[in-house]
């Protein structure tokens, strides 16, 4: 029995979360100084893959310079000046492809059990298996008469399941999609298997965040600092007053409040406090500033709010 494949979709622009990535690939940025890239390959670490897959795009060097020092024995695809759409990535990688292949998002924050998303396929009887969690509504699935199908966003507002990003597929199923690019996992994927009625649902109970604008990026943190454990471990310290304080970065005890995350190299100014927010890697916060519920990036202050 072949062991399954990983595919990592980390070639996004990432514009939602601007202008943190502005600089930065959002599978770099950090969550308490680790990669969100590096998270998301260590949520998989418990699984014997045939082999893990990243894919990248643009021009920028950062995100393949960092998987080949520090995961030399994933493989990058990358998409050039891209990105060319998940499905169309998927139809790309299906030569280098195991069965099943299992898809997951790089700015998702959960503590999804992804060896229980594997077990729930086999036994399921269905080319496709999604990771949802209920929701009261945006959501993006719903169940009537015992089938599955899609909700349009755009037109209604509903209760039903959100899709996390991350899926298990037959082989197979993969080798219908179009070979058009650009083309996203809806169109070139999903929505024939519903219609097929191909599709299992695995519901996850736990934490979920897509850490993909500001104010999730903020919510995931504090949720990484105060609830869920990483699956890699943070190199700066943790404290249990609720505060991080990242490698090589200063600050008074009396300027972190709970909540106060300061990374790497961050310094925070004489009589500065911080509750709730984040200093961005190398910034500066400036003395006597009093902030929360945002982000200090780099020179200015970036208030969020954490339910957008």
């Amino acid at each position: 029995m072949s062991r399954p494949s990983l595919v990592i979709f980390a070639a996004g622009r990432g514009t939602r979360l601007r202008p943190l990535t502005y600089l930065t690939p959002k599978a770099m940025v950090p969550i308490l100084d680790v990669p969100m890239i590096d998270l998301a390959l260590g949520r998989g670490a418990s699984v014997q893959w045939g082999a893990r897959f990243v894919n990248v795009s643009g021009p920028a060097p950062v995100l393949p310079d960092h998987l080949r020092g520090r995961h030399p024995e994933v493989e990058i695809f990358d998409e050039g000046e891209g990105p060319i759409g998940q499905a169309a990535t998927l139809r790309c990688l299906l030569p280098r492809l195991s069965d099943p292949v299992m898809t997951y998002n790089c700015d998702l924050m959960s503590d999804l059990d992804l060896r229980g998303l594997l077990r729930h396929h086999a036994g399921a009887g269905k080319r496709c298996s999604l990771a949802v969690q209920a929701v009261g509504n945006r959501a993006d699935l719903a169940v009537a008469d015992g089938k599955v199908r899609l909700v349009d966003r755009r037109i209604e507002d509903r209760g039903g399941f959100l899709f996390l990003g991350t899926a298990c597929f037959n082989r197979d199923l993969l080798e219908a999609i179009p070979r058009s690019q650009p083309l996203g996992l809806v169109e070139g994927l999903l929505r024939r298997a519903i219609e097929e009625e191909q599709v299992a649902m695995f519901e996850h109970r736990g934490y979920v965040c897509d850490a993909g604008t500001p104010g999730r990026y903020l919510d995931s943190s504090l949720t990484a600092l105060n609830s869920i454990e990483l699956p890699v471990s943070p190199p700066g310290m943790v404290s249990r007053e609720g505060w991080y304080l990242g490698p090589g970065a200063t600050a008074d005890r009396a300027s972190l409040g709970r909540g106060a995350i300061v990374l790497a190299g961050a310094a925070v100014g004489e009589g500065a406090v911080l509750e709730n927010c984040i200093a961005w890697p190398g910034s500066q916060v400036p003395p006597g500033a009093h902030l929360s519920e945002g982000i200090w990036f780099l020179d200015r202050w970036i208030p969020v709010n954490r339910d957008d």
